[in-house]
């Protein structure tokens, strides 16, 4: 039987150069295994699932093409990539506010201005709709309104009457505070309203949503499937350098060095935890489903580029493009049986369904 191939993708700003390089290689060399030049990530995956700037790789991903029939999707893997290295300055260096000497901060904590990158998606992704999107797509954010998670989902259930503009949804997910302010969105079919901020809050690493989305789903593979009947992949982008005052003397922190610090500690551990559950559940099932799931991530001694994840300056970028290079390299090299990536991606074109493989 054909497995359901799924890809998750991690929040991380400016870090997202990390897994759009992956995926580029990813693309690349699908293209050339098939002999096809106009193959895309999406005609690969089954399903993406992102958060944060995941969230906007997801979506870019899998925007249709309206134009070229020659192709399935609009943009390419490349194409991705080059969106992080060309519109990142305008994102963030040029769209940061003045500090009035530090009292903005106290009415209104949001670095940057969002109309930048609101305008930015509007160009990327006009009026498209999550329900027009390839492939089922879920992208997290955290729901303020309603004091809850929200999954943005391209294949809703109809009694559920929700549908949202993917400028909106990207810009919900990569709300993250402190860096811009909450999203306020309109749900198309209601006209309910909605405030939204970063889903990294809670799933950083959104592996295990996917995990949860795809065992609901119909596919063309399989109705439902299970962890044996899944390849999934989950690509990091390379967190855990921030930088906590005095650990050695934490003991007596005060509430700034807690409130700056805490946020910090949440989301990385969440996203090792996540990888540690998922591994541990895929361990339980025979020998030769074991390896259905991989993690790829940066090595950690190749994380020598800014801790900020707004730094979009050129030297960051190239720092960011060199940590994806060498990602893309250990996810190559052989422990124990798991696959390396090139094995899997060889295993993404050995399960597509059979009508993809016709066509």
């Amino acid at each position: 039987m054909k497995k359901v191939r799924v890809l998750s993708l991690d929040g991380g700003g400016m870090r997202g150069v990390i897994p759009a390089m992956v995926l580029e290689y990813v693309e690349q060399r699908l293209q050339n295994l098939t002999g096809n030049a106009t193959a895309r990530i999406a005609d690969y995956f089954d399903m993406i699932v992102g958060t944060s700037t995941g969230g906007i790789l997801a979506c870019f991903y899998l925007t249709p093409n309206d134009t070229d029939k020659n192709s399935s999707a609009k943009y390419t893997a490349t194409e991705a990539l080059k969106f992080y290295s060309e519109k990142g300055f305008d994102i963030f260096n040029k769209s940061k506010r003045k500090s009035w000497l530090g009292l903005r901060s106290l009415v209104d904590s949001a670095m940057y201005n969002p109309s930048v990158i609101e305008r930015i998606f509007m160009d990327t992704f006009g009026d498209l709709r999550m329900s027009n999107l390839l492939k089922p797509c879920t992208v997290t954010t955290y729901d303020m309104r309603h004091k809850t998670t929200f999954f943005f989902s391209s294949i809703e259930a109809k009694d559920k009457k929700r549908d949202f503009f993917v400028r909106d949804v990207v810009r919900s997910t990569s709300a993250a505070p402190t860096y811009f302010p909450p999203a306020e969105i309109t749900n198309l079919t209601t006209k309910e309203k909605m405030i939204n901020i970063d889903g990294g809050v809670f799933a950083n690493n959104p592996t295990m949503c996917a995990y949860a989305e795809c065992r609901n789903t119909k596919f063309p593979q399989v109705d439902y499937p299970s962890a044996k009947e899944m390849l999934l992949l989950s690509i990091g982008t390379g967190g855990g350098q921030f930088d906590l005052p005095n650990v050695s003397k934490s003991g007596k922190w005060g509430v700034v060095n807690w409130a700056k610090s805490i946020p910090e500690i949440m989301m990385d551990g969440a996203v090792d935890t996540v990888h540690y559950q998922l591994k541990n559940l895929f361990a339980t099932l025979e020998q030769e489903h074991q390896f259905n799931y991989k993690r790829i991530d940066v090595p950690l001694n190749k994380r020598r580029y800014s801790p900020d994840m707004a730094d979009a300056s050129p030297q960051n970028i190239e720092h960011l493009k060199q940590a994806g290079k060498a990602t893309i390299e250990a996810a190559q090299e052989k422990r124990h049986n798991e696959y390396t990536l090139d094995e899997f991606i060889e295993q993404l074109i050995e399960n597509a369904p059979e009508k993809e493989l016709i066509s």
